[in-house]
């Protein structure tokens, strides 16, 4: 290896393994019911964000069995709405309404959604409303099956929790958190993971952690792969879990956050030799400011900058609305001409599985054929070298920090990451 691709790559690693991301704190509060008490959830999501670098400030009103209808008219939670001011109010409603009919939806629901995020931004007109989508019952609502037969099954009940909470989302101008299609993606692609209590409702430390996650991309806008904190979880399922809850909410977040006032500075950019593009993902009404780790700066929203040379920069990207200000830095590794490089942030064109004790796979996606991959230290020893020539890798490593190249010989581009191997 050259002593300059190993100056950069000591760069890399010394960034990842260093740098802190951004600290965030936010002050929220949970309106829900046992979906968020049992196994204390909001306390999971604390020390989860703790242990990746943010703060969670909370409180909770959440009896059980609560439907929006009667938070609406509960003096405690409305008491705790007006209590100070919220960065995010978290709404779940009690898990078989919204999964009704459209029409029992429209007058039961809706209208009670409707209310509680009024009084949320009469008390500030800051706070976002996040609508926290749930899951369906394992086998489905089986007291309204004979009135209802969509709900007969888990599948029925679940298109339809989707179904009113992103209505509920767009009505109010609000985000979701879709812990209940990350719920879904974990039963389909890992049934032995198993996310429900006995009651094949409430969930499982597993459920619960699942929640956490998907909550703290939504709130936060980081991905959870690599905590330390994992629940009293074996690091497989752990693992697992973060990987499900960070592909579903961060390569989506446009979706689920189209609307409201809450910025994301997350940002993916393609470097074609020491030209990068820079793509964020847009909120209404938001400004921008890139500072690009060469002295540049800009404001505009889709940016292209010229390094004056090849390295490895850090990149720091603000988005503001009149409400929210998020700063998220990434590195941007530029290159002579010739070579593409591409970095996103939420989207992970190679996923890695924790197996535990060392061992790991790496999952390789149909759309791209990777030729070789690569491993090194954090000296810039190269230690692994392997020819891709199937979609998964497994190996042991001696678990620590390192940093993986992969080269397309197809499109002529690199992708970089660090890997953390437990």
């Amino acid at each position: 290896m050259n002593f300059q691709f190993k100056k950069y790559l000591l760069i890399i690693i010394t960034f990842l393994l260093a740098q802190p991301s951004q600290a965030t704190t936010r002050k929220v509060l949970f309106i829900g019911d046992s979906y968020i008490y049992v196994n204390n959830m909001p306390l999971i999501l604390q020390t989860l964000a703790a242990a990746l670098g943010d703060t969670l400030i909370y409180q909770e009103s959440d009896p059980g069995g609560f439907t929006f209808a009667l938070h609406s008219t509960y003096a405690p939670t409305i008491s705790k709405i007006f209590a100070q001011q919220w960065d995010v109010v978290v709404l779940q409603d009690q898990s078989e309404e919204p999964a009704f009919s459209p029409s029992q939806v429209d007058t039961q629901v809706y209208p009670y959604a409707h209310k509680l995020d009024s009084m949320i931004h009469v008390n500030d007109n800051c706070t976002q409303t996040l609508f926290l989508m749930t899951w369906g019952h394992a086998n489905g609502d089986t007291p309204n099956c004979p009135v209802y037969p969509v709900v007969c099954t888990y599948g029925g009940m679940q298109e339809r929790l989707r179904e009113s909470y992103l209505q509920m989302t767009q009505d109010n101008k609000a985000i979701v958190g879709p812990v209940g299609v990350a719920w879904k993606e974990m039963r389909d692609s890992f049934p032995g993971i198993w996310l429900y209590q006995a009651d094949s409702t409430h969930p499982l430390v597993t459920g619960s952690y699942l929640e956490a996650c998907v909550l703290y991309n939504s709130i936060f806008h980081k991905k959870t792969m690599g905590t330390t904190y994992i629940a009293g979880l074996s690091a497989s399922d752990a693992g697992t879990i973060q990987r499900i809850a960070d592909k579903v909410t961060l390569d989506s977040i446009k979706q689920w956050q189209q609307y409201g006032h809450y910025p994301d500075a997350n940002f993916t950019y393609v470097a074609s030799g020491r030209q990068v593009a820079f793509s964020p993902l847009p909120t209404s009404n938001t400004k921008y400011l890139w500072k690009y780790g060469d002295g540049g700066t800009d404001t505009t929203t889709t940016p292209t900058h010229t390094y004056a040379a090849s390295g490895v920069y850090i990149v720091s990207h603000t988005a503001t609305t009149s409400c929210f200000s998020e700063t998220i830095t990434n590195t941007v590794s530029t290159y002579n001409t010739g070579i593409t490089a591409v970095n996103t942030n939420g989207m992970y064109p190679i996923k890695i599985a924790q197996n535990g004790n060392g061992n790991i796979t790496f999952l390789f996606p149909e759309e791209e054929a990777y030729n070789t991959l690569e491993i090194f230290d954090v000296s810039g020893r190269l230690i692994k070298k392997y020819t891709v020539n199937s979609h998964n890798i497994s190996d042991n490593l001696v678990p620590g920090f390192y940093v993986y190249r992969a080269y397309s010989l197809q499109t002529n581009s690199l992708f970089y990451d660090k890997l953390i191997v437990r």
